[in-house]
């Protein structure tokens, strides 16, 4: 497997920096999408490198990337609606390294919620896993709403939910009205005793999502 730092541009001629973990004939590609740029998310967030590991065990390439204003990407917080822009950027990186395979887009917290809105608008990609999008205590700033249900509708992509029992920014039950809302057939997996950072077990979590996302 190979690993390099790239660096790419968004409609809105922003350079924005990543990381891509590309395997050996990979099955498919996916884009990663960090916490709150406002609240300390970066692509170096915890659960953003243990999920791009898991990805490359499964056979995937993925990219992993700071949002506008993030580190070295250039720009300013847009709001979440800025940062859509940022993940059509890298799934267009990430077509253009697996030509012909499957796309997805996962996302952590604000991620999640930047990341679907990015994953139905582009009929590339197949599959999404939202990892505690936070449907239960909005931030003071911007997200990107739940899009239109004729979208998700005709978008059709496979989707994964979860969240832990412990995480007051994504409750369990909301979490499952979120997801029904989302796809009625999405994959709703609740972990027992994990907080909105997944604090007891990364990798168990990291590797479920991996392993959703290759299966298609």
């Amino acid at each position: 497997m190979t690993t390099e730092t790239v660096e790419f541009d968004t409609a809105d001629h922003l350079r924005l920096e990543g990381r891509v973990a590309l395997p050996e004939d990979a099955a498919g590609g996916a884009v990663l999408c960090h916490p709150h740029p406002l609240y300390g998310g970066s692509m170096s967030s915890a659960i953003i490198p243990v999920v791009q590991r898991e990805l490359a065990a499964h056979g995937w390439a993925s990219l992993r990337f700071n949002f506008r204003g993030v580190g070295r990407s250039e720009g300013t917080f847009g709001r979440g609606v800025g940062e859509l822009k940022d993940v059509a950027a890298a799934l267009d990186v990430v077509a253009a390294r697996v030509q012909g395979r499957p796309l997805a887009v996962v996302g952590w917290s604000f991620g999640a919620l930047v990341g679907l809105a990015a994953a139905v608008a582009d009929d590339r990609t197949t599959a999404y896993a939202g990892i505690a999008p936070p449907v239960t205590v909005q931030h003071n700033t911007a997200l990107p709403p739940l899009p239109p249900a004729e979208r998700l509708a005709s978008w059709g992509g496979r989707v994964l939910a979860v969240c832990g029992t412990k995480d007051d920014f994504c409750r369990t039950g909301d979490l499952k009205e979120w997801a029904q809302r989302v796809s009625p057939e999405a994959d709703i997996r609740i972990y027992e005793g994990e907080d909105h950072f997944f604090s007891v077990d990364k990798s168990a979590m990291a590797a479920d999502v991996a392993a959703f996302i290759a299966e298609g």
